[in-house]
């Protein structure tokens, strides 16, 4: 988890991290109010994680906003807060994307991590609204014709858990884009019925489309040796989903 609040110490942490083989990093899902993503004393740290080839995660449950709503002075979380969790990396996503970050580094990753897919169609449907009819919101124009969507396909990826109605969605998300992750041991993973419930979740998807789901994609994002990893477990060199493993 890379503090940003001074940027040059983060980029500092980032290249510690990078040369001990780490093979991404988290930022804030959503930082201070006054600091958001689209401002540009974040530049050189968007530089520094495309050259490192680092992906740049926005996980659950790390904005920067204290409390956030709730009962009691303790309260982190409520239930309405949860039901609606993916609204502050979606904006966050959005600052990055209108304010060009993706088009001036086109190498530099975001993944959106364990909220799920099926928030992101109408997004990426009114990204490409906003930028077409409300010119004095998305004041960034792109070069080439190129859509907030566009950058989107290129540049975003998103991990889920259950989102059953998000598989649905897949060629309108993209399946490249698509990692799962079962949240092992926290208390709302999967485990120990990961196996069953993905296969239920996946039932009726094309087996290559299944492979880059449950695994491909991640390795591909995280430059994952693979043959490495399959060779050290036997019986598991294969992506393809089987309830007995």
């Amino acid at each position: 988890m890379i503090n940003l609040d001074d940027v040059q110490d983060g980029i500092r942490e980032l290249e510690r991290t990078a040369s001990l083989g780490l093979a991404g990093a988290m930022i804030a899902e959503y930082p201070a109010e006054d600091r958001r993503y689209d401002q540009t004393e974040y530049e050189p740290f968007w530089a520094a994680a495309a050259a490192l080839d680092m992906p740049l995660s926005l996980h659950t449950a790390t904005r920067r906003q204290g409390k956030i709503r709730g009962a009691g002075p303790g309260t982190l979380r409520d239930a309405s807060s949860r039901a609606t969790k993916a609204f502050y990396p979606a904006l966050s996503m959005c600052d990055l994307i209108f304010s060009g970050v993706f088009e001036r580094h086109p190498r530099l990753t975001l993944a959106i991590v364990e909220f799920e897919l099926s928030w992101a169609p109408n997004v990426v449907i009114s990204m490409d609204y906003t930028y077409r009819e409300r010119h004095g919101e998305a004041i960034y124009r792109f070069k080439d014709g190129m859509l907030p969507s566009d950058f989107f396909r290129r540049n975003v990826v998103l991990s889920f858990q259950e989102d059953a109605i998000g598989i649905r969605l897949r060629d309108v998300i993209g399946v490249d884009k698509m990692m799962w992750g079962s949240d092992y041991p926290h208390s709302e993973s999967t485990f120990p019925q990961s196996q069953k419930i993905l296969a239920e979740i996946l039932a009726g998807v094309p087996q290559d489309e299944q492979a880059k789901i449950a695994g491909g994609n991640t390795a591909r994002v995280y430059n994952f040796d693979v043959a490495s990893l399959t060779g050290r477990c036997r019986g598991e060199g294969s992506w393809r989903l089987n309830s007995t493993a």
